[in-house]
Order: C-alpha cells, then sequence, then structure tokens
C-alpha cells in the first residue's frame, strides 16, 4: 500500500516519514510489532507476568513453519498491492466527490450511537462505576457489556477512526474544532469500556491519513515526540485506570509504568510464546483441523454459527485447542492467527491465509488510492494486517463495522454534496 503523492510544497521528509513509507503497506506492517514481540518474548520477566512461565525452545522445525507462514503473507499481500494499483478508480474516489465535513460529521454521529448505546448496556447491567474506581478494574465494565449485547454495539469501534481524523487534523494539520474534541472523548469513552487497542488503531489511522496526504513529512520531529509522549501518558492512565488491582494483587507491582511495561511485554510477547509452542506440535505431530471450518475465517463473527461462537466473547486463550499443551496464560485474550488457523484448518491455514491477504490487500490498497476520506477503507484493511502478528482481524465484527461505517459516512456526504451556485 505504497503512498499516493500529492501536490505539495517541496519538503525533507523526517527520519519517522521515511520509515513510514517502507512500512505502510499490507505485506510490512506486521513486521516490526512480530520484531518486538519477539525481543520481550526472549526479555526475562516476573514470574507469570509475561503471560507464560516456561519459554518455548527455539529450533529449526518451528522457524521454518512460522517463517512460511509469514513469507505466505508478505508474497500474498504484495501481489494483491500490485493487481490494486493497475485497476481503474470509481468517480466516488475523487478529492472532490464529497463534502468532508459532512462526512465527519456523519462518522462522529455513529460513533456517539455506539459509545453512548454502550455505556448505558453495561451500567444497566448492574456495574458500578464507584465501584470500579475503587478497585481500579475497568475491564469488567466490557464483561458487563456482553451480558446482553446488540451488535449496534459495535458501532463503538467507530470511535477509533473520528478519533484518528481527530488526531491527524490535532497533530498534522495544527486544527481543533468542538467536534474534534467531541471525538477525542469519544475515543476515551470507547476505550474505557473496549479495550486500550483502540488508542492504537486511532493512531494508525492518523498515520495513515498523514501518509496518504503527504503531511507527515511537513510535521516537525519535536511535534511527533510530543504526540508520542502524549499517546505514551494515555496508555499509562488507561492501563492504570483498567488492570492497577490486578497487577497489585497478583504481582505486588504499585508503579504504572511498570504496569505498563508488563502489560505491553504481555501483549506482544504471548502470541511469540504460542505461536512458538503450535509450531513445534505442527512439525512433531499430524496434521489437525479440517477445511470444512474455513466458514470462521471468510464471514464476519456475527454470522457465525453458534457453535463456532466461544462463551467468553473474547476468542482467547482460554478457548483454545492447546491450551494444555503450550505453557501460557489461559486469561489472555490473544494468541496468534497462525495459532487459531492452524487449530481450525490444520495445514489449509496456508492457502486460506494466502488467499485473505491477497483478497484484503487488493481491496484495502485500491481504496488506499481515494483523493478523499474513502483512503480510510484502505486505513481499516491495513489495520487488519498489523493484527496479523497477534490474531486474525479479517473476521471480527469491528471490522466490517468500520468499513461499513465509512461507507455510509461517505454515500450520506455524497448526498448532502452542497450544489455548486452558478452565476446570474
Amino acid at each position: 500500500m505504497s503512498s499516493v503523492s500529492l501536490p505539495i510544497e517541496p519538503s525533507r521528509p523526517n527520519g519517522v516519514a521515511k520509515f513510514a513509507a517502507i512500512v505502510w503497506q499490507p505485506s510490512l506492517v506486521f513486521v516490526p510489532f512480530l520484531v518486538v514481540g519477539a525481543v520481550l518474548w526472549l526479555c526475562p520477566s516476573m514470574e507469570g507476568a509475561a503471560g507464560y512461565g516456561i519459554r518455548e525452545e527455539i529450533s529449526l522445525a518451528n522457524l521454518t513453519i512460522l517463517v512460511a507462514w509469514y513469507g505466505t503473507i508478505c508474497a500474498a499481500a504484495a501481489i494483491g498491492q500490485r493487481l490494486a494499483m493497475a485497476l481503474p478508480r470509481f468517480s466516488v474516489m475523487s478529492k472532490d466527490a464529497f463534502d468532508p465535513t459532512v462526512f465527519y460529521k456523519t462518522l462522529a454521529c455513529l460513533a456517539l450511537i455506539g459509545v453512548a448505546g454502550a455505556w448505558v448496556a453495561a451500567l444497566r447491567n448492574g456495574v458500578s462505576l464507584i465501584e470500579l474506581v475503587k478497585t481500579q478494574q475497568f475491564n469488567l465494565v466490557k464483561d458487563s457489556l456482553y451480558a446482553n449485547y446488540n451488535h449496534l454495539y459495535s458501532l463503538r469501534y467507530t470511535a477509533s477512526l473520528v478519533g484518528g481524523y481527530a488526531l491527524y487534523r490535532l497533530v498534522f494539520l495544527q486544527k481543533v474544532s468542538r467536534l474534534d474534541i467531541l471525538s477525542l472523548c469519544l475515543l476515551l469513552a470507547a476505550t474505557a469500556i473496549s479495550a486500550r487497542i483502540l488508542i492504537a488503531q486511532a493512531v494508525i489511522f492518523a498515520g495513515g491519513l498523514a501518509i496518504r496526504f503527504d503531511a507527515l513529512q511537513r510535521v516537525k520531529t519535536r511535534t511527533i515526540t510530543a504526540a508520542v509522549l502524549g499517546l505514551a501518558i494515555c496508555i499509562v492512565a488507561f492501563t492504570w485506570v483498567r488492570s492497577a488491582g490486578s497487577y497489585r494483587d497478583h504481582f505486588g507491582v504499585e508503579n504504572p509504568v511498570a504496569m505498563t511495561f508488563l502489560e505491553v511485554q504481555r501483549y506482544v510477547g504471548a502470541p511469540v510464546q504460542a505461536s512458538m509452542g503450535v509450531a513445534r506440535m505442527a512439525a512433531d505431530q499430524p496434521s489437525r483441523g479440517a477445511i470444512g471450518n474455513i466458514i470462521k475465517y471468510t464471514t464476519p463473527t456475527f454470522l457465525h454459527p453458534a457453535e463456532l461462537k466461544v462463551e467468553d466473547n473474547s476468542g482467547g486463550v482460554a478457548a483454545q485447542w492447546y491450551l494444555h499443551q503450550v505453557d501460557i496464560d489461559e486469561t489472555l485474550t490473544t494468541n496468534s492467527a497462525f495459532v487459531e488457523m492452524f487449530g481450525d484448518l490444520g495445514f489449509w491455514a496456508f492457502p486460506v491465509m494466502a488467499w485473505a491477504s491477497f483478497l484484503m490487500a487488493t481491496i484495502g490498497s485500491y481504496f488506499w488510492r481515494s483523493d478523499n476520506l474513502l483512503c480510510l477503507i484502505g486505513c481499516v484493511v491495513l489495520y487488519g494486517f498489523f493484527e496479523l502478528w497477534r490474531t486474525y482481524y479479517f473476521s471480527a465484527g469491528s471490522f466490517t463495522f468500520m468499513i461499513l461505517a465509512v461507507l455510509v459516512a461517505a454515500t450520506t456526504a455524497s448526498l448532502l454534496k452542497p450544489t455548486p451556485r452558478t452565476a446570474s
């Protein structure tokens, strides 16, 4: 998903812009976090804090399988990117096809409906904000939400789209409005009830817009540094609010920064542990899974048959087949796309992943060429590739809802496009 150059004043790209231009494509975007995950997996940690007790051994067999897996993704995505660049563009992808302000307002309305509805539902299900503040376990709000879930609550994930656009305007265009402030508040409210990953989504969407419209290279390095520092403070704060009680009770950790480091290590390192363990099993044991489970990876989760859905609504480690064969904490909610797909499909996971990578890279790279905010579809798809080191996001309900939200906003903005005045 290479950047499309637009007419701008000559400028000298900074180091961040150069690196982003290389990595910002479906075939490579997941690689940095995969590398970071491997490094943190190899780092020592407090007993149990990293999500496992005994680190898996590295062997030629499990390394070969994992290299083949990620090589398949890179190759198939690269082919999809090239195909997308050769396809003719729709007229709706032109710069003046719709009013960006109407688009932004429509997207913000969808986010407001989703976030407000989710919070009201969680509070109605008996969760007490006072108790959550006292115990510092806001992650229980999400559990309360799923007690009686409505798919419309998935619109809360649209908050990462409007939050990302607000960040783009604030950091790269140096503009701010009341709608931007509302969007950032919706992002924080959605993060509190969902997951801190929404902040990462917003940052990726903001960065994507900056790359697409060549704003990243015009921003001073100190501005980016200040934005990253602000992001880090937000992540530390949310970690403390959501999980301080757990880290204090289980590991005796009181420092919010230390909690955040352990959380990051657990978040990015545990999928490597699971992948190494399952790759070992793939090399040593007969193949498992069947192609009949392909529906799980070709349709959104809200269309899955009841037998494919898990009781904890996370699809996490506790629901996985390898739980007692790989040393990993069953309270974790992600494990890696390879682990889950191999468990369901066996070695059929390789061609299925190749097709998904090709198809999604084609769709994402095609919309990425838009000269307007339809390029956000490209950002959403690229985020799906970013997640492949830890989970298969393309079938997630939130993935589908975000793409539909962008299409609804674009359609609304096209229908309400102001009619140009003619001279009398």
